[in-house]
């Protein structure tokens, strides 16, 4: 009853809601899309009819009114974004990490002890613990604004990930609008390839047929029409076909929309990178906190010592409280959390520059990835040339002409047959803009529709004039390479099939072709020789040929099997050859410089296209692609050979021509069998399993398909290839960066791991106090993060090896400056600490003699005893052994004593060497002996504070020398091999300066203000200032003598480890490894070829195989003859291998010799038992 009421609404127009122009309301067009209601679909008159209810025309689409009125009514094509994260949550979960917690927790500890003991107050016992806790606060702060404003850039460039164009047509016009613009009531445009972006229902079908997986988890593709099954689903992917659909929900209220609102996003994964970095962090931090154990204990032992067994007042006066918070700020120090903070900040200042260089990364491990690519798998078409296709050359009905030729040159039936090929059996369409044509769609089609224009006609007219007549659209695959349509003459009412494709294999299928009179004469062995050799004189000149072709039928045949037409193999033979255009493509005139940088990087590049062998050659040679000793294969070929004999090939190929999807599939398996590291180019919906199996699969912005673009990690917006090599310069840099960040960093973490275990196990004086290591943590992990990791890419980089698949993060140079870094401020570092008390008096530490005869009276004062007391006592406690000096020393009053009691000498026992000469019997106590006992504990406890605050101007040198020595470290960390300029590009690196700037300013604050009281550490003067910056800047000079000691040992090479060399060699000649599980395949060939020369489906691989082509010539040609299906009555022409060899007398190789054995794959036949391609190409014949 629900159901009958809605359509009874619908029907009377009535709407409950406001947008009165509309006779449907978005409550009942949701309900019938989502329920798919085929009744009521039916009812209100099928697309049509509700098209009328949305105000909307199915040919002439909405007008600029209709689509803003129709976003009030039915809402926008976007979904509620995700909130970001707060800056609250960032610093809460900043705050989580264990060791934050601990050390907050001691210094709060800290804090409560030095404030509540009166003792500890009057000594500010409180302040250290205050000053860790801010410093503490601070490293969350900055920690939690990092990852804020990472968060945000992500977002930022996330939500590009789903911008797309797409055609619709508005105000009678095709034109492109964005898919966010997409408003209910469109008519849109879907082609094969095409990622549907609203729900909607289907106007009319060329074979359409959707991949629903996205949506119901059902891998079968469903065929789409508008009669059985018009609905269509956002999310979804069109596999074959193409046509046209009334959008009828967007954003929120589509199917897809609706999924979104009940998944939430997941979490990103961590990167390659990001996990070996994780696992070193790992290892650093478990030896960061076995140091921190052994300084904890070291420290507790002593101080169990010295206070005979401990002394729970002091507790908090350098006792254990402040050994656990320096143990828990090793730990800190230690732990290497900046590397993937590093590494995050780097992927993610790459990719937004990345954008500028047309690279739009949709996978965050490709940055990286990118960088150690090893061989690149490029398209031919708009990627190594500009894809702005022109026809400028042709043979029309037996004249060949240099141009092209006028409309009145061409016989009237010809030019018929010739427009109608070229408007109808098309997708592509023009735009006129500023006097400039744009292209949108195939640039082989669009070339068509220019040629088209030159000879007079308007395509968009002649389309509306036969609109109606066309029976069957014959997309273009890369089996067939060719694609057809189907029209019914509106005089006979027969029908006429226009077919256009790939020359070779359009000829092939040809019984026919036209003479300059509109006769047609029979299409012999010898005329089609003579075409052949047309098309290869053509091709040898770089240009892409396309032959369009028809075939008449009668429009009824009893005969004729109904389904007869649904099958283009048997639809597109017997054709009749109009003409023969010739393409150009021009190469970009970037790429050939490209090119050479590639390999000179030690990148492989090679061109996989779907052209002619002799197009391919002629554009490899001049992008610098096929060079001496390299060869070019085509796919039939490549396809057939058995795998021993293709992996020895695969160093030497350059160019595999004719190839299909399942050729780069299988070309880029086998590169990754060698240890390969593959980045693979594409463009249609075919390419998606190789973009998928490659490393680093890069789709094309402009000529993708969006299923290509769906399943590549990188787009290239501009379709260059230049812009590829500047995607393994960011890769380069993202890794090079990390390289410099773990060189700073862990030389660091080294020295203070050494030097906190070495001062609690020797000398008992920690060389950095905790404030003083939490700062050094704040440059570490936070401040170096963002200077190193945000360092721009320098040409360099390109002049080394790849790092490859294997090559471990640390290298051997790193290592070397890894610890030459470190031990340059150990030296420094225990020369401030142990040498220069004793070389300079003014930096002398308080030795315990020292401390009782010279700064006893001020103690003791401070403690309320008065003048003899203190005079009394300090000079007992300094002289007589009690418990400085000895009962002998001269000085000590206690011997005048004794000679003037007994005349004997100071006994030992300290109350009866007091206490007797006063009167009292022995081994009685007195007053004087427990005042002396009270002044010792006092000075006592007095003694750490003193002998610390002694150490504190050599300390303070340390400090400062210690920071300094890191800002000039962070320059030497810049680069890690063996270069001895440091500073290229530092013009450009202005993070990297500011930070730099920042760090010593504040360091300047924290030692000549105030401040420098809770880091413990004394204001230097101008001399001091002066020592400790050459001690800093030293590190530089020590780098280039280190670097040159290097050389000497090690001749430098422009690699990036010692293992490069390996590298590189292995680069270029790839060995047979990987070969072994492909050669239990039985000696099958790639294609599935039994060793006895059948396919799998009992096919003949037969045909004489020759060896042509003059000796003498730096070309060898093989050739083999493939059965051709569709016209047995001629002799096919041979496919080819081609290859370049390095002299003109040498001989061909036995491998290449083996190539003679090898059939050519047939091509598919009627009712074969061949194996479809895994997915359809929409496009047109294409050389990529």
């Amino acid at each position: 009853m629900e159901k009958e009421h809605l359509v009874e609404d619908l029907e009377t127009g009535s709407s409950p809601n406001e947008f009165h122009a509309y006779t449907i309301a978005l409550e009942q067009l949701n309900q019938i899309n989502a329920e798919k209601d085929q009744e009521a679909f039916k009812r209100l008159g099928g697309a049509a009819g509700i098209a009328q209810a949305l105000g909307t025309d199915l040919k002439e689409g909405l007008s600029d009114a209709g689509v803003d009125s129709s976003k009030q009514a039915f809402g926008v094509n976007s979904f509620p974004e995700k909130p970001p994260p707060s800056f609250l949550s960032m610093l809460l979960e900043a705050a989580k990490d264990p060791m934050i917690v601990i050390l907050l927790i001691v210094a709060i500890i800290t804090i409560v002890l030095g404030a509540a003991v009166p003792e500890q107050r009057a000594h500010q016992g409180w302040s250290e613990g205050l000053a860790v806790l801010g410093t503490a606060l601070i490293v969350v702060f900055i920690g939690a604004g990092q990852d804020y404003s990472k968060e945000r850039q992500f977002q930022k460039l996330n939500a590009l990930k789903d911008n797309i164009e797409v055609k619709v047509t508005r105000g009678g016009k095709q034109v492109l609008v964005p898919n966010t613009e997409i408003v209910v009531g469109d008519v849109m445009f879907l082609d094969t390839g095409d990622k549907v972006i609203a729900d909607g229902v289907v106007i009319d079908s060329q074979g359409i047929v959707l991949d629903e997986a996205s949506l119901t988890g059902e891998s079968d593709p469903i065929k789409k029409d508008a009669v059985s099954d018009p609905w269509i689903r956002s999310g979804t992917t069109v596999n074959e076909g193409s046509g046209h659909m009334l959008v009828v929900a967007v954003g929120v209220n589509s199917e897809w929309g609706k999924t979104m609102a009940l998944v939430s996003e997941a979490g990103d994964d961590e990167t390659p990178l990001q996990e070996q970095l994780t696992d070193v962090a790992a290892k650093v931090s478990k030896m960061g906190v076995l140091v921190a154990v052994v300084c904890f204990l070291a420290l507790l032992i002593k101080w169990l010592i010295v206070t005979g067994g401990g002394d729970a007042s002091k507790i908090n006066d350098n006792g254990p409280l402040q050994f656990l918070l320096y143990a828990i700020t090793i730990t800190v120090v230690s732990i290497p959390e900046g590397l993937p903070l590093a590494v995050t900040l780097t992927l993610a200042y790459s990719m937004k520059k990345m954008m500028k260089d047309n690279n739009f990364v949709r996978v965050l491990s490709a940055c990286e990835t990118m960088g150690g690519a090893t061989a690149i798998c490029s398209d031919k078409t708009g990627t190594l040339t500009e894809n702005r296709m022109t026809v400028v050359e042709g043979w029309f009905a037996g004249t060949a002409y240099p141009q092209v030729p006028e409309a009145s040159a061409l016989h009237p039936q010809l030019l018929e047959l010739l427009k109608w090929n070229c408007a109808m059996n098309n997708k592509a369409f023009l735009v006129d803009k500023d006097n400039v044509v744009e292209f949108v769609g195939n640039r082989t089609e669009c070339a068509l529709l220019v040629l088209l224009r030159k000879l007079g006609h308007d395509y968009v007219q002649l389309r509306e004039q036969r609109e109606a007549d066309q029976v069957k659209l014959y997309g273009f695959s890369s089996a067939r390479k060719m694609a057809s349509v189907l029209l019914r003459e509106p005089s006979s009412g027969n029908l006429r099939l226009y077919n256009k494709g790939a020359a070779e294999w359009v000829l092939r299928r040809c019984s026919s072709l036209m003479r300059p009179d509109g006769s047609t004469e029979p299409m012999t062995e010898a005329r089609l020789a003579e075409m052949i050799e047309l098309v290869t004189s053509m091709a040898k000149r770089g240009l892409r040929c396309i032959c369009l072709s028809y075939r008449d039928y009668a429009g009824s045949d009893p005969a004729r099997p109904a389904d007869f037409f649904e099958d283009a193999d048997q639809v597109d033979n017997g054709l009749t050859c109009l003409a023969i255009v010739g393409i150009k493509d021009p190469v970009r005139k970037e790429v050939p410089d490209a090119v050479r940088t590639c390999q000179k990087a030690g990148i492989t590049v090679r061109m996989v296209t779907g052209d002619n062998i002799h197009t391919a050659q002629h554009i490899s040679r001049e992008c610098g692609i096929l060079v001496e000793d390299c060869i070019a294969l085509e796919g039939p070929v490549f396809r057939a050979m058995p795998a021993t004999e293709l992996i020895p090939l695969l160093p030497r190929l350059r160019v595999l021509a004719r190839s299909s999807p399942e050729d780069k599939l299988t070309l880029v398996a086998l590169l990754k069998k060698q240890g390969e590291v593959v980045a693979v180019t594409g463009d249609g919906t075919n390419d998606a399993p190789a973009l998928k199996e490659s490393d680093v699969g890069l789709a094309m912005g402009i000529a993708g398909t969006e299923v290509a673009k769906e399943a590549a990690d990188i787009i290239i917006l501009d379709d260059n290839f230049s812009s590829i090599v500047k995607s393994v310069l960011w890769g380069r840099t993202v890794y090079m960066n990390i390289r410099k960040f773990l060189v700073f960093q862990l030389s660091v973490n080294l020295v203070a791991m050494i030097s906190a275990a070495v001062g609690a196990l020797y000398g008992g004086v920690p060389p950095l106090n905790v404030l003083q290591l939490l700062w050094v943590n704040m440059i570490m992990d936070t401040l170096a993060a963002l200077a190193l990791a945000t360092e721009n890419p320098y040409p360099e980089l390109l002049d080394e090896m790849p790092h490859g698949r294997s090559e471990p993060i640390i290298t051997g140079y790193m290592y070397m400056h890894i610890l030459a870094g470190a031990t340059y401020k150990l030296i420094w570092l225990f020369a401030c600490l142990y040498g220069l008390p004793r070389a300079i008096s003014a930096y002398a530490v308080l030795t315990p003699d020292e401390y009782y005869r010279e700064d006893c009276n001020r103690i003791l004062g401070d403690k309320g005893f008065n003048a003899t007391a203190q005079a009394d006592y300090c000079n007992i406690m300094g002289y007589c052994g009690f418990p400085r000096g000895d009962t002998q020393h001269l000085s000590c009053e206690l011997v005048g004593e004794w000679l003037r009691y007994n005349g004997s000498a100071v006994p030992p026992n300290q109350q009866n060497a007091v206490c007797i000469p006063l009167g009292f019997p022995q081994g009685t106590n007195c007053p004087r002996n427990e005042g002396l006992t009270s002044a010792q504990k006092d000075m006592d406890k007095e003694w750490d504070r003193e002998y610390l605050k002694s150490y504190k101007p050599a300390l303070s040198v340390l400090f400062n020398a210690f920071i300094l020595a890191q800002v000039a470290n962070a320059f030497v960390s810049r680069r890690i091999q063996l270069e001895y300029n440091f500073f290229k590009g530092l013009a450009n690196s202005h993070i990297f300066n500011a930070i730099m700037v920042l760090i010593t300013a504040l360091q300047a604050i924290i030692m000549q203000t105030p401040i420098n009281y809770i880091f413990k550490v004394n204001a230097l003067n101008g001399e001091e200032w002066g020592v400790t910056i050459a001690i800093g800047v030293g590190a530089i000079p020590f780098s280039w003598l280190v670097r040159f000691v290097a050389r000497l040992v090690r001749p430098v090479d422009t690699s990036s480890n010692w293992l490069s060399a390996l590298r590189g060699s292995r680069a270029k000649n790839i060995t047979a490894r990987g070969a072994a599980p492909m050669r239990a395949a039985a000696g099958r060939t790639l294609s599935g070829a039994a060793p006895d020369g059948k396919t799998l489906s009992g096919r003949t691989m037969s045909g004489p195989k020759t060896l042509s082509g003059n000796p003498a010539t730096a070309v060898k040609t093989f050739s083999g003859n493939p059965t051709i299906s569709g016209n047995p009555q001629q002799q096919p022409q041979p496919f080819h291998i081609t290859a370049r060899i390095g002299s003109a007398g040498r001989p061909a190789s036995p491998r290449l010799g083996s190539l003679s054995r090898v059939a050519p794959e047939p091509t598919r036949s009627a009712g074969s038992g061949s194996t479809a391609p895994l997915l359809i190409d929409p496009s047109t014949p294409r050389g990529s």
